[in-house]
């Protein structure tokens, strides 16, 4: 398993995924598109389908990022910095990071986990006053 953080950020007001480097649109990814466990089964059962045969790649299209799931190696690519570059307009933006497709199953259910269990939290918090 990676190295992960998850904790509260004050400023933005949320709480956030820290990853190793070269893993900046993983964290973005689960952060944006990784919100409930709706889309936590919605990435395993596609995982599980590159996994078994019965696809050779899982294309999903996020709000902002898009995935491409193998068996091996998952692409996770931010679509609007994709389209800009086939424009040819390089916004210094990066686009695309590669992470293990068993190490992202992983992270997409500790991530999840970790949602729930700070919304619990919050909401007792919020309940207590």
């Amino acid at each position: 398993m990676i190295p992960y953080k998850i904790f509260y950020d004050q400023k933005a007001e949320k709480l956030r995924i820290a990853l190793p480097e070269g893993l900046s649109l993983v964290e973005e990814y689960l952060e944006v598109e990784v919100i409930s466990e709706l889309s936590k089964k919605t990435i395993l059962d596609r995982i599980k389908k590159v996994n078994s045969g019965v696809e050779e790649v899982s294309d999903g299209m996020g709000n902002l990022y898009s995935s491409e799931i193998r068996k091996n190696v998952t692409r996770i690519y931010n679509s609007y910095v994709e389209a800009q570059l086939k424009e040819g307009i390089d916004t210094g933006e990066e686009c695309e990071s590669f992470i293990e497709t068993k190490l992202l199953a992983d992270l997409v259910s500790i991530w999840i986990d970790a949602r729930i269990e700070f919304r619990k939290q919050r909401s007792a918090t919020d309940n207590s006053h």
